[in-house]
């Protein structure tokens, strides 16, 4: 079934999605991967990282009720 976790967007994933959060449900951030790319395609073309409530993951993980999700694409200097 999944679990309900937040997903925050942020620079270019912001601006490719229309949003700045929403609510989803996934089994583990895999899932949540291809379940963005599939309801938004451009974020496809755009290469971000996650973090995990404030942890920047290194590999897939699962998911936990309640979880924190960003999605950090590269962020540019200034």
């Amino acid at each position: 079934m999944g679990e309900e976790i937040r997903v925050l967007y942020f620079g270019t994933a912001r601006e490719t999605t229309g949003k700045n959060e929403e609510l989803l449900t996934a089994e583990d951030t895999a899932d949540l991967r291809h379940q963005l790319i599939q309801k938004y395609p451009a974020l496809g073309k755009i290469p971000f990282r996650m973090a995990l409530n404030k942890e920047l993951l290194k590999a897939d993980a699962p998911l936990n009720n309640n979880d924190i999700i960003a999605i950090l694409p590269p962020f540019q200097g200034g």
